[in-house]
């Protein structure tokens, strides 16, 4: 899975020109694996090109959006926007085994958007309930932060992957 993690873990959190220069540089390398995965041989084989486009870190999307209005161009294909918190929360069902039906409870924690929502089906979410300052993901970065942990790929993951760590001593703070 390609992750931007460890670019990252010297400023602490993600770094946009960082992440936009990477997408860059592994946009060409993730469509092949994808496509491989889907056991299928070009762009050419696909029904459309979708990509997410917004809300989020503009510079990175951007790329996304560029490459994809490309490759529908190429491939004439059709251009399909995703609305980028959406896709988040679609992918959860996507790790599961037996996905949840709807209606679903979803903690959206991305970036800068943290939002309690209640699912009822495709691109119908209702926001129960939000952040007013900073999102929760900066909370958590400040938290991994504080017990010297690695941030590179986010304080969230951080945190989680402490208590697998094992050992009897909760960490000072």
């Amino acid at each position: 899975t390609p992750s931007q993690a460890a670019l990252h873990e010297e400023f602490g959190g993600v770094f946009p020109t960082v992440a936009r220069d990477a997408h860059k540089a592994e946009l060409g390398r993730v469509i092949e694996l994808a496509l491989e995965r889907a056991d299928l041989s070009s762009v050419a084989d696909v029904d459309a090109v979708a990509v997410t486009v917004g809300p989020g870190l503009e510079i990175c999307l951007r790329v996304g959006c560029e490459q994809a209005k490309a490759l529908a161009i190429e491939h004439d294909k059709p251009f399909v926007g995703v609305h980028h918190l959406e896709a988040h929360l679609l992918m959860a069902r996507l790790a599961c085994p037996t996905p949840p039906s709807f209606p679903f409870l979803t903690l959206l924690v991305s970036g800068g958007h943290c939002q309690l929502l209640l699912s009822l089906g495709l691109s119908d979410h209702h926001v129960i309930g939000g952040t007013l300052d900073d999102a929760l993901g900066e909370a958590y970065d400040k938290i991994a932060r504080m017990l010297e942990l690695p941030i590179g790929g986010g304080g969230g993951p951080a945190l989680e992957a402490l208590p697998r760590g094992g050992g009897p001593h909760p960490p000072e703070v």
